[in-house]
This record gives structure tokens, sequence and C-alpha cells, in this order.
């Protein structure tokens, strides 16, 4: 997908961009539906703790009993693994899934290259890292959000959409969809959450 060509926007276009993410301290509790490459599928639940200013997470996957299967956190873009079961274990799998919760929760915390609307009326901001690596948030709040994350390439490596109705910055409904370097897709349901 080509980056369209966007309408310089308002401080409050910008503002908007950020309203999908918490904005103060929160805590949430969703059923995640895990769909793995090779057709695997499981369902479990995710509590997760942030405190955005701070760039924090605290993260549990248990099972539907209420089995700790793994718990991490991340403070400073360090990764703490407090405890991970088998298959869960890995450091791969850790880094893989602070950096989905950091993705579906944090604002990119690189340089905001561009915001404004499409002829659409749809409200975008990209961010682009040093790394080559950049971020798109694009909807509105009377539709879908999406978040994309692009290569150096420009090719969609991961992919959020989000649905509404929105509580404290979280969306009722949550899909991840990763295509590189392994591919799986995780469907969230919003259960519960506070401030």
């Amino acid at each position: 997908m080509s980056e369209k060509t966007l309408t310089l926007g308002s401080q409050e276009d910008l503002l908007g961009c950020f309203t999908i993410f918490p904005a103060g301290p929160w805590e949430s509790v969703h059923k995640i539906e895990a769909t793995i490459q090779g057709g695997v599928f499981s369902t479990l639940l995710g509590v997760t703790r942030g405190e955005p200013l701070a760039r924090s997470l605290h993260s549990l996957l248990l099972t539907s009993e209420g089995f700790i299967l793994f718990e991490a956190e991340l403070r400073g873009g360090e990764i703490i693994v407090r405890k991970a079961v088998p298959p869960f274990d890995s450091p791969a799998f850790a880094r893989g899934l602070m950096d989905d919760v950091a993705f579906l929760f944090l604002p990119p915390a690189v340089a905001l290259r561009a915001w404004g609307k499409e002829g659409d009326g749809t409200q975008v901001c990209r961010w682009e890292g040093s790394d080559g690596l950049s971020t798109e948030v694009r909807g509105g709040m009377d539709r879908s959000w999406r978040i994309l994350r692009r290569d150096g390439r420009g090719e969609v490596i991961k992919e959020i959409r989000l649905k509404g109705p929105f509580l404290q910055g979280l969306a009722s409904e949550m899909e991840i969809q990763v295509y590189k370097p392994a591919s799986y897709k995780l469907g969230m349901t919003l259960l519960s959450s506070a401030p």
C-alpha cells in the first residue's frame, strides 16, 4: 500500500492520532484468540498495566483458569521476564510479545514525520525511526482505526485494526496481524479496563 498525499493537518488532527492510545495509567483485561502459522488456534487471557508517560508496561498471559503462562515488564526499553513456561519461555517470544503490546498501547517513540487528512477525510499520522521502520496511524473517531508498521522498503510487516467504542483510549476490539518474520494473528476483545 503506497502512501497517499496528505492535506496538512490541524492541531486537532494531530491530537486525533493520539486518542487511540491510553493517555494515563491504566489496566486492561482482554480475551485473546491466537492463530499461528499452520492453523494452531488457542484462547488466552491478557492482563496489561501501562504507564504511558514512563513508557512502561506490565503484561501477563494466562489460561482461562488463571494459570500464568508468561509475565514480563517493559521499562526504559528493557524487557524483564518474571515468569515464562514452555512454549512461552524463549527470548524471541518475550521480545515479540512485548513489542506487540507496546505497538498496541504506546504511541511511537520516534519522530513524527507528517500528519493530516486524506481526500476522504481519513486522519493520518506518520512516524519514522532512524532504523528505517515507520508507523502509520489512520482512521477517524466515527470509524475504525489502523496502525501499520512498515519496513525500510515500505512493506507492511505488522498491522493492527482497532474498533470502537474506545474506553479510556482502549479499543473494544483489536486485531493484530503480523506478516514478518513469522506470520500470526491475534484477535483481542476488551473484557475490562480501569484507570
